[in-house]
């Protein structure tokens, strides 16, 4: 059959009608001209069949697509079609495949993206801060590395130089810490189809900071009050020693204590409920006050000027409870920092330096010298139990709980008053 019939003078001349006009240029290729009412259009299509039924191949819209190159796409079509494959379909397949492509490219993100998503769905909505202390810590040790990498392309030994540049610092906790939120952060980015890969997979604790040893400080009886003689040396003001003669009586968390509103004491009863929304476990949690714990809510008292017992700055807000952590911290570090207290080291111990947290394991060992049994102490410190003991075992044990704080808290009354005190065989 005769092809190239056609000259591009043919296409200048044709002009709409009020019908549709066809024009063969033969070899399958057609020019269709629309009629005036449906815009004149002029297009090329390759007519063909294929498994006995006729299809129709665009082959584009003239003067964009001249008559040469409609040819073109036809002869590669019909060179589609004699390998038994459709190029309608085939179109179809490319342009999805195109699609994908660029859905694919759009859904690409950086290390520093794929972190704010990660933040968005997961952190915000599990995390009681809304992921607020992850990000600082991300933002601290991670982003500043690789954050503007494409979080596809990152691979194991960007991740060891985030790691090394930690180390180098010696912080081989933080440098722990570090791997396991970057290999929760990759994982959320495999189930959103952001990364294919986890790129910490390979890289385990023992080669990030290598194995930790539990922490084990606690104070003795004759620290706690050496801890007393120093505390009235130190430059503390009544509000922060308060703040640790409560964390030492209660075994409560700096950030329970930091949160704490006068609404949460029942004087009467002598007691402190934290809420769940400011306990870590969100557990709601009693704490029975001795009266050596009434004596400093009564000095706090003396001060009260918000509805927390710690106010800020702003009294609408609650002391951050690195305030509390870095009037102690500044006390026990060897060299002082700038524009902070000069009394470095005067709040160091017998046994050597100690922190916040320290003071509710001390509660907690100390309270087992003195008697107090080891579940008792669990719930003292709202501790969950855990395994078969802690689906059937729900008590909360309160006037044990409440015998255990008073107990406690007589020792401490006898241990700030510089009397010895002798352990419970």
């Amino acid at each position: 059959m005769p092809e190239n019939k056609l000259t591009d003078k043919h296409l200048r001349t044709l002009k709409p009608t009020d019908t549709e006009q066809l024009l063969g240029d033969g070899g399958g290729l057609w020019v269709r001209a629309l009629p005036k009412g449906k815009g004149g259009a002029i297009n090329f299509y390759y007519r063909f069949q294929i498994d006995g039924k006729e299809r129709r191949y665009n082959c584009g819209s003239y003067p964009q697509t001249s008559l040469a190159k409609a040819r073109e796409l036809r002869n590669a079509a019909r060179n589609l079609v004699k390998k038994g494959i459709d190029p309608v379909q085939q179109d179809a397949n490319d342009r999805a495949a195109r699609s994908a492509a660029q859905a694919m490219e759009s859904m690409e993100k950086t290390v520093s993206e794929l972190l704010e998503d990660w933040k968005r769905v997961y952190l915000s909505a599990h995390r009681k801060d809304g992921g607020t202390a992850v990000i600082d810590a991300m933002n601290r040790d991670v982003i500043p590395t690789i954050g503007s990498m494409k979080a596809k392309d990152v691979r194991l030994p960007h991740i060891v130089k985030v790691i090394d540049r930690i180390l180098e610092r010696d912080a081989r906790r933080t440098a722990n810490q570090t791997l396991s939120l970057m290999r929760q952060m990759f994982r959320h980015g495999m189930g959103r189809g952001i990364v294919e890969t986890d790129p910490t997979l390979a890289l385990t604790r023992k080669q990030a900071g290598g194995k930790e040893t539990p922490v084990e400080r606690n104070l003795t009886f004759q620290e706690i009050t050496e801890l007393h003689q120093k505390c009235a040396q130190a430059g503390l003001s009544n509000r922060i020693q308060a703040a640790i003669w409560l964390l030492l009586a209660t075994g409560a968390r700096v950030g329970e204590l930091s949160k704490a509103l006068w609404a949460h004491i029942d004087e009467d009863a002598q007691t402190w409920t934290i809420p769940a929304t400011n306990s870590k476990n969100n557990r709601e949690h009693l704490i029975h006050l001795s009266p050596f714990a009434m004596t400093q809510i009564a000095t706090l008292k003396k001060v009260k000027c918000s509805d927390y017992l710690f106010a800020g700055r702003d009294t609408k807000k609650p002391i951050s409870e690195k305030l509390i952590s870095k009037a102690i911290r500044d006390r026990i570090r060897s060299v002082p920092l700038k524009r902070r207290t000069p009394k470095t080291g005067s709040l160091v111990l017998a046994g050597g330096e100690w922190s916040p947290h320290d003071l509710r394991r001390t509660m907690a060992s100390r309270m087992g010298d003195l008697g107090v049994e080891p579940h008792i102490i669990e719930r003292c410190l709202n501790h969950t139990q855990q395994g078969i003991v802690g689906v059937y075992q729900r008590q909360e044990y309160l006037a044990a709980r409440k015998e255990a704080f008073h107990v406690w808290g007589n020792a401490l009354n006898q241990l700030t008053q510089n009397n010895a005190l002798k352990a419970s065989k």
